[in-house]
């Protein structure tokens, strides 16, 4: 009986890091970011909005992590670092790239959260 409730509980828990993906379920609405852009109108419209690009600044901060560490590992490997100065750049390039793609989300989940304050 305890394997079936530690089973239904993963499976609960899968599901909704699965679907809960989509701000508030909207994915389940079949509706799009453009979409949900283009129909906002109440303060949890824009709300939903600023939590999509919040979730996608996250995956974008650890994406930069990711390419950081490795643009750190073929710097600092002596077999790899004439072999792999592509490797480097392209890793350091990346990484710099989803710092940026980073910051860009979190200024737009920003702005949709002074539109739902405005629209109060």
């Amino acid at each position: 009986m305890r394997r079936w409730k530690t089973i239904s509980v993963a499976m609960v828990v899968l599901t909704i890091v699965a679907f809960g993906y989509a701000p508030f379920g909207l994915a389940a609405e079949g509706k799009n970011l453009e979409q949900m852009i283009t129909e906002a109108k109440t303060p949890a419209d824009h709300e939903a909005i600023a939590a999509y690009y919040e979730k996608e600044a996250q995956v974008a901060h650890q994406k930069h992590a990711e390419h950081k560490k490795l643009a750190d590992f073929y710097a600092a490997t002596p077999a790899l670092k004439t072999k792999s100065g592509t490797l480097f750049t392209h890793c350091n390039d990346a990484a710099k790239k989803y710092e940026e793609i980073a910051k860009d989300y979190e200024a737009m989940a920003q702005m949709h959260r002074e539109m739902a304050t405005a629209a109060k």
